[in-house]
């Protein structure tokens, strides 16, 4: 741990944090939400930081209570850091976070492997400093070391897979953002035993005639990479836009790493390595142990769906692309 000291809230040492913020290079660098004390609202920033989305309000549905509690969230963003490759994070006006988010910065940081840079504004707080004294770190004062310390590695080499970096998908989508409507389900059984017998084609969408607008999965890659939280939840609705399968199908395409098909495209394998690591590190289980046809979890799923612009039938008021 890097501990970046400035006083009086000089604004120089905030725009060197910014300016770090650079994911393709696995850096982001998180804000932390103003006066919020729990420790979940810094899981929130830190997943937003790596640039996922929560759920979209909705009144019949409650998503802090169906993506878990404080530790649940921790772990869903280990997941996205780990998947991502991002293993360098910044968090700012650390001299605001009370012991228990420091405590969860360390445990995030022995989980992932991720190197942390606090930035205080201010003293270090007091209850603290105990802490400090126990793990490895070094404290970094005066605005040429801090912007040495941020200077990006020369030849360091850009993440490889999806640029989930580049979302285009406003959030939250705007009003008349037109829907999609998805594959239709094969009607042929491809799974049994949770094996597929013959690698399913992909599926093309049933789009009338009259629709100019083509189904464009770089469209709903970037939906889905930005509006959706939950890499389980993600990875679903990833295999239904690209193959029509429904949850229930979705085990035999996670539980076997080793199966490649035709339809697996960079930007829905990175989501299933999320939801594997998301098992990995011990938190919400992943596919292979979920029965994702339950009416709560399909909740979830529909949930997402609907906040990609994903829908089985034509939305009221709204014509599918």
């Amino acid at each position: 741990m890097t501990i970046v000291v400035g006083s009086d809230d000089d604004p120089q040492f905030m725009r060197m944090a910014f300016a770090a913020h650079q994911p393709r290079f696995g850096h982001i660098t998180v804000h932390p939400t103003p006066l919020a004390g729990d420790a979940t609202h810094l899981a929130h920033d830190l997943i937003r930081s790596l640039g996922k989305h929560w759920p979209l309000p909705d009144g019949q549905y409650n998503w802090l209570a169906q993506y878990g509690g404080t530790t649940q969230k921790w772990h869903l963003a280990a997941a996205w850091s780990l998947a991502l490759g991002v293993n360098r994070v910044t968090v700012c006006r650390a001299h605001l976070l009370r012991l228990p988010k420091w405590h969860h910065l360390l445990a995030f940081s022995a989980r992932t492997g991720t190197r942390f840079t606090l930035v205080c504004n201010g003293p270090i707080p007091r209850e603290v400093l105990p802490l400090i004294d126990t793990i490895a770190h070094r404290i970094v004062e005066g605005s040429g070391a801090a912007a040495e310390h941020w200077q990006t590695p020369t030849g360091l080499q850009e993440l490889e897979g999806h640029s989930w970096w580049q979302h285009q998908a406003a959030f939250p989508p705007p009003d008349d953002e037109p829907w999609s409507r998805l594959p239709s389900q094969p009607r042929r059984r491809l799974i049994q035993r949770h094996r597929f017998q013959h690698a399913p084609a992909v599926q093309q969408p049933q789009v009338p005639a009259s629709r100019q607008a083509p189904y464009d999965l770089a469209v709903i890659a970037d939906r889905v990479h930005t509006r959706i939280a939950h890499p389980v939840f993600a990875a679903c609705v990833a295999v239904q836009a690209l193959t029509g399968h429904r949850t229930h199908h979705i085990p035999a395409f996670y539980e076997d790493s080793s199966i490649r098909f035709p339809f697996i495209s960079p930007w829905s394998a990175l989501l299933m390595d999320a939801a594997r690591c998301l098992q990995d590190v011990g938190g919400l289980p992943g596919i292979s142990s979920r029965s994702l046809d339950a009416a709560q979890e399909d909740a979830d799923i529909d949930k997402a769906l609907r906040d990609c612009r994903l829908s089985t039938a034509q939305p009221a008021g709204q014509a599918p692309r």
